[in-house]
């Protein structure tokens, strides 16, 4: 599916009525939503739809990929066995068909050194050891993320537990290449997310500007479409800040007022 060019905005506060965009998009959320018949709307569901998500892997999405998955379950710094680490993650991405070909030694077909491949098998083990997670990716694909489409992926985080959703979340952003929307940003979002910005296909929701990570916060903050519902009073001003207003004025005033949905401050 080639890239489609979309749309930049951002949603902070009660980031749940985030809107959908005029052409297709993946909605990645909680629950679905009512999409009016003639926008041919799918529904991904984990319990039923499988897809590859190595199928057409590229080296850039490899690489925020590998870079991705290592935010999952922090182990350190950028250190030099992180980096080893990543790298092998990276050769074995590219070097294979399918997920589970990662989880054991058999049809290995990447250049190895004994200690990152060991590392690799027991990221990749740890996540296939979910029943959902391995079935989502291993299991014959059997959804098509048809362009043009308003495909809503369910990720009930009550449901399927943090981690699945986290890890599903994660994989369909890098898979999908069109237009994305996420209510829950601040649940999903890395620092490698920032190019979806520069690619002009993000609509990101958060609570609070605090969940984002330090350089995706300062990323998103630069994109031009900001709509602030119910904030708290620290990113109200920081939203005024960008906006160009200066502080004490009643323009200023007035736009922190609105959007904390209160009166006046």
């Amino acid at each position: 599916m080639a890239a489609t060019a979309g749309v930049n905005k951002l949603y902070v506060g009660f980031a749940k009525e985030v809107e959908l965009p005029k052409t297709g998009c993946l909605l990645i959320d909680d629950e679905t939503r009512d999409v009016p018949e003639w926008r041919r709307p799918k529904l991904f569901d984990p319990l039923k739809h499988s897809f590859n998500p190595l199928e057409g892997l590229d080296y850039k999405r490899a690489r925020e990929l590998a870079e991705v998955l290592y935010t999952i379950s922090p182990q350190g710094e950028n250190t030099l066995t992180v980096r080893n680490g990543k790298r092998a993650l990276l050769k074995s991405l590219l070097a294979s068909k399918r997920l589970d070909e990662l989880e054991t030694e058999k049809g290995k077909r990447w250049e190895r050194t004994q200690e990152p491949d060991e590392e690799v098998r027991g990221m990749v083990a740890d996540l296939l050891a979910s029943p959902v997670l391995k079935r989502v990716f291993c299991e014959q694909p059997n959804f098509t993320f048809t362009k043009g489409s308003v495909i809503q992926a369910r990720l009930n985080r009550a449901e399927f537990g943090e981690f699945d959703a986290l890890v599903l979340g994660l994989f369909l952003i890098s898979h999908y290449k069109g237009q994305l929307v996420i209510p829950d940003f601040g649940f999903y979002g890395r620092e490698q997310h920032a190019s979806l910005i520069r690619e002009k296909r993000l609509i990101a929701g958060v609570n609070f500007l605090a969940e984002l990570p330090d350089k995706l916060r300062r990323a998103v903050l630069l994109i031009e479409s900001k709509e602030g519902k119910r904030t708290t009073a620290e990113d109200a001003e920081t939203l005024a800040s960008y906006a160009g207003l200066i502080r004490g004025t009643n323009g200023y005033n007035s736009f922190v007022a609105g959007a904390m949905g209160v009166s006046e401050v």
